[in-house]
């Protein structure tokens, strides 16, 4: 390496150093006005806070320990949801309220039909996909694309790139579709399957579902498994890619959309988006597989339904399981990663440093 090449290494390496640690200063000051510790010491519980969103015990007397309402707040100049209404037309506002909440609890129930599919609704016409990483066992019938395929690095392929290999399998885009599988390495649970939803949603697949369950629950139903994956003929598939599931840097740095840290507590307090609101992935599933949608509703009951969403973390893999569950509820919501923010920045730091 040359010592031009070295010099721009160091500096390159300087300038992430300090983007992270503006990054870490925001977000421990965020963390601490919003009454966490953002650390592994103290009691602070930020799952059991978020337990409690929605429920009799959350109201703004406890508004310093409970940091989602304090974080809505002070960044959206929203209530905390939880006063109960006042004057001649309290009653009243308290029914119409009663009212919406059952109308989108059932739009919801819905949404779920429409994304999710459970295993006694499989039927001959559906197009099984597992996208495990290392399934030693497959639904019978099911064609397998472990989910790395449809990655360079981080990021997803190119667009021809995806179509080939769905092609290639014998899928074909209008093909009745059902995902399913798990990411082992990333601890189980539905972010592989959530993350190719997302991919062939942008692709423009329309009829496509994700298996509620895994090969394990299709076992314990008695319905046969095979040790080896189904082999198709090769078919033509068409993408109609579409940008309304992905996020952009300029789009969520304009502030126009409610942006959701779907990281761990621990990390947004490290470092996040500024105005970002923190709401872990994992707080939407129930073990291996996503809440119901009164559980649901009541994570997101921070968040306006009738402003877009963008959901990130790192790379984006896990927050599609946080987009996943948005998409269930009716928000409309997109998908970001904390890595392209943090390219971005660097970029326009550099530039900065150029016009001194």
């Amino acid at each position: 390496m040359s010592i031009l090449n070295a010099k721009k290494s160091i500096t390159c390496a300087l300038l992430l150093a300090t983007l992270a640690l503006t990054q870490s200063a925001y977000g421990g000051a965020e963390c601490a006005s919003l009454g966490g510790g953002c650390d592994d010491g103290g009691d602070w519980d930020p799952m059991a806070k978020l337990d409690e969103i929605g429920t009799g015990i959350y109201d703004q007397a406890q508004a310093s320990a409970n940091w989602p309402a304090e974080s809505r707040k002070q960044r959206w100049n929203m209530s905390s949801g939880s006063e109960d209404s006042q004057g001649e037309d309290g009653a009243a506002s308290t029914i119409k309220e009663d009212v919406r909440a059952d109308l989108s609890a059932e739009q919801s129930t819905g949404r779920w039909h429409e994304i999710i599919i459970e295993i006694d609704e499989i039927s001959n016409e559906n197009v099984l996909l597992d996208v495990s990483e290392s399934a030693k066992e497959h639904i019978s019938g099911s064609i397998a694309i472990p989910y790395q395929e449809f990655l360079q690095g981080d990021s997803l392929k190119s667009v021809p790139e995806l179509a080939e290999i769905l092609g290639n399998a014998g899928i074909s885009s209008d093909d009745p579709l059902v995902i399913y599988g798990e990411c082992l390495p990333c601890g189980g649970g539905p972010s592989a399957s959530a993350y190719v939803y997302w991919m062939l949603k942008s692709l423009g697949h329309e009829d496509v579902r994700i298996l509620n369950g895994y090969v394990q629950d299709w076992k314990d139903k008695g319905l046969p498994v095979s040790s080896n994956a189904t082999t198709r003929p090769v078919a033509e598939y068409v993408p109609q890619f579409t940008d309304q599931y992905i996020g952009s840097y300029n789009y969520v740095k304009s502030g126009q959309a409610q942006v959701v840290d779907a990281r761990t507590v621990l990390e947004y307090g490290s470092g996040t988006i500024p105005s970002a609101i923190s709401i872990p992935y994992e707080s939407v599933l129930d073990g291996d597989k996503l809440r119901n949608v009164n559980e649901l509703d009541e994570r997101f009951f921070i968040l306006d339904k009738e402003q877009q969403v963008v959901a990130f973390t790192n790379t984006g893999f896990k927050g599609s399981v946080l987009w996943l569950a948005l998409e269930i509820m009716g928000y409309d919501a997109r998908l970001y990663s904390y890595q392209n923010w943090m390219a971005n920045q660097l970029i326009e730091q550099r530039s900065s440093d150029a016009q001194e």
